[in-house]
Order: C-alpha cells, then structure tokens, then sequence
C-alpha cells in the first residue's frame, strides 16, 4: 500500500490525522473548501479590529492527552476560567497550531472520489489526481453523499444526526454593561460568551460577544437571511446584558447545519484498510472538538498499524 495518504477536511480532525503521519514519515496533503482551517473551530474577522470565536467556543480538557496536546502548542492556546482551554487570539489559532508543516490546499473544490488500482483519485476543480489512501474528515451526510447510496458505509453514516446553530456576533460600545464572562440560557440565548474577554483579546476598541441558540430555536430560524438573522437576536442579546440599543455597533450572525452530533456513530471511524479508505469526525464519537481530535487521532494510529 501507498506511504500517500490525501485527507479531506482541515478542521480537527483531519488535522489531527495528518500531524501524526506527517510526524511518522508519511507523505500527507490535506485540502479543504473553506479559506482558512479550522471547521467550526472558526474565528471570524470584523471591522475596526473585531474578532468572534462563531464556532466551538472552548475546548474540554478532562482528557489528559488532550490536554497534553493543547500544551504543547504554546501561546496558541491558553485556559479560559473554569470553562476548559480556548485557542489565542482566536480559536481557529488551534488548528492553525496544529497544522504547522503540513501540506494545506484551501479553497479546494472537492468534487468526486473513484478507485485507481490500489490506491484512489480525487477530483479537484477540473482535474483528477493521484490520493493513495483517503481519509474523508468532513460531516457524515457531506461523506455518505459523496460516497454514494449503495456503499457500505452508507447506513451508518446515516445513523448519524445533526443539531444545527444560529450564532449572532454583536460588538458593543465600550460603556455597554459586561454583566458576566458567559452564561447559558435556552431559545436564542443558548450561550452567551463575552468573547473579548478571553485570554489574547484584550485591547480591542468595542466589547466583543457571541450568542449562540439552542437546537430548536436555531432550527426554527436556520433559513433566515442573515441580516433579518442578526436583527432578530441582538436585542435579545442586549436584553440579557441589560444593554441598550444604543450601545449596539455591528452585528452579524452566521449558521452552522451541522453544528453538533446529537446521535453520534459510536466508534471512532470508518474503515476500509484494503481499500485504502476512512472516514471520521467529531460525529464518530459526540460532539465535542476533543472528540474530533480523538476521532483523527485514532484513523492516524490505524493507518500506521496497518502498514
């Protein structure tokens, strides 16, 4: 079998998968659609400096090898309270850690996978090209939709459920009231994290918050422009802060579909070793970013046990 392996999907997972066959000797490329890594641990860019964690906001470390991996990516990465660890300045710094020295293609139109002999190939834009052994690290229904109805993995893969999530990002003036560091809730205010108050994201002009909805609100609302999206929640928002409209100075919001595995797989991930093919997520194991590390981790120590 091929020592090339192509992942797809930059986000924990895939990342995670591919530090460790890099580090093994392997050859490794990574492509994934989006313009930066990170999947869902995403930071979006604002003006006058702003910056929001829209995606996972923090990261669990009842772990220890989790935990083990966090510290050893420096000053990218930082606890939060009593909450867990976040990434700094931005969560999407994580990945961005983790991916030092791969081989990264962003902006990579993923459009078919087919058997080449041994090993596979992988349209990308208009063009096939040679992958060796494949992992697929991107949502299930994304996997079973590319891997097609009649393949094995199909009914598993769809074993897998989804909560989606509506997030608003708001920036207030810096005399709004900051009542608390985060707080949980229920409807559109889920969550609610006072996101310049983390470690790295001091001395920005505007006081920075993320809300996120609960499953049944977001799925209500997922439709929504994001425009009548922000409108809608920000004085929601102001009204837990005890705020008022005038300290609101930019909103935005963002949808994740598949933003948590509310029926996750059960194992760590797919597997076909004599084809050369896996496929993982955070939705193999439940719906934290710990257990989409866990979930490439595992697919890594599978491809090099199988030599």
């Amino acid at each position: 079998m091929t020592d090339q392996v192509t992942i797809i999907g930059a986000g924990i997972t895939g990342i995670a998968c591919a530090r460790l066959l890099h580090r093994a000797g392997l050859r490794v490329r990574v492509f994934d659609k989006g313009r930066g890594i990170g999947g869902r641990m995403a930071t979006r860019r604002g003006p006058q400096g702003m910056q929001f964690d829209h995606g996972a906001q923090d990261l669990p470390v009842s772990d220890p090898e989790f935990l083990t991996m966090l510290q050893g990516l420096g000053d990218a990465v930082a606890p939060w309270g009593d909450r867990g660890w976040v990434g700094r300045p931005g969560m999407s710094d994580v990945v961005r850690a983790m991916a030092a020295g791969l081989e990264v293609t962003q902006g990579a139109m993923f459009a078919g996978l087919r058997r080449d002999g041994a090993g596979w190939q992988i349209a990308l834009d208009d063009r096939w090209i040679d992958a060796g052994r494949v992992v697929l690290a991107i949502p299930a229904p994304q996997a079973r939709d590319l891997l097609g109805a009649d393949h094995p993995f199909a009914a598993a893969l769809d074993h897998v459920t989804y909560d989606p999530c509506v997030t608003l990002m708001a920036g207030l003036s810096p005399d709004a009231p900051r009542p608390f560091a985060w707080a949980e809730g229920s409807g559109a205010a889920a969550w609610i994290a006072h996101d310049g108050g983390k470690p790295g994201r001091q001395g920005r002009p505007l006081a920075t918050w993320v809300m996120q909805a609960d499953p049944e609100y977001s799925a209500r609302h997922i439709d929504l422009a994001f425009d009548d999206l922000a409108a809608m929640m920000a004085p929601v928002l102001l009204d837990r802060l005890g705020a008022e409209p005038r300290h609101l100075q930019h909103s935005a919001a963002h949808r994740w579909l598949y933003a948590r595995a509310s029926r996750p797989l059960g194992e760590a991930f797919l597997a076909d070793m004599d084809a050369g093919l896996l496929v993982g997520g955070d939705w193999a194991l439940g719906p934290t970013a710990r257990d989409g590390w866990a979930s490439g981790t595992a697919m890594a120590a599978q491809i090099l046990g199988h030599g």
